[in-house]
Formats: C-alpha cells, structure tokens, sequence
C-alpha cells in the first residue's frame, strides 16, 4: 500500500515535441498503461535503462536462459543465474 504522502499528485504542464508524445503513446499502449505512467518512469529513470518494464524483460530472459541450460549444466546455470541477478545492482 503507498504512504499518504505518496498518493498526492501534482498537475504539471510539460512541452514535449509531437514524436516524443506519440513515443511515449504508443509505449504505453504497448504496455496497456497510461501514458503519465510512461511519463513518470522516465522522470524517475532519467538517461538509465534499467527501467521496471526493462528489468522484468532482462528477468523473463535470464530465468527462460537458467531453465534451458539447466538441463545439461546445473553449474553453468547456477552461475548463469548470478550474472543476471547482478543485473538488477543499480
């Protein structure tokens, strides 16, 4: 559950060009989210990659990569699984 003070919003007026508004659309579109959702990510993520959505891809990725090697190299898995949950150290 998000603290009170987490559930205050503020309205912003922002100019942005007009593709970065149908970027920003279509990403949310893509994601079936709002755009202010979008919006807010990358203020909070300003210039970095590792974006929520962007880390749930890299762990989808990494545990479908851990599941198939595990079938001919526990270990190779095993480590294969520590190099990507460095991924997630900011």
């Amino acid at each position: 559950m998000r603290k009170p003070e987490e559930k205050k919003t503020v309205r912003k007026t922002v100019l942005m060009t007009e593709a970065l508004s149908n970027e920003i659309e279509e990403e949310a579109k893509e994601r079936g989210i709002k755009p202010n959702a979008v919006m807010n990510e990358r203020l909070k993520h300003p210039g970095n990659d590792n974006k929520p959505s962007f880390m749930a891809a890299v762990q989808d990725f990494t545990n479908k990569a851990v599941k198939a090697v595990a079938k001919y190299s526990e270990p190779e898995a095993k480590a294969l699984e520590k190099e990507g949950n460095k991924l997630w150290t900011y």
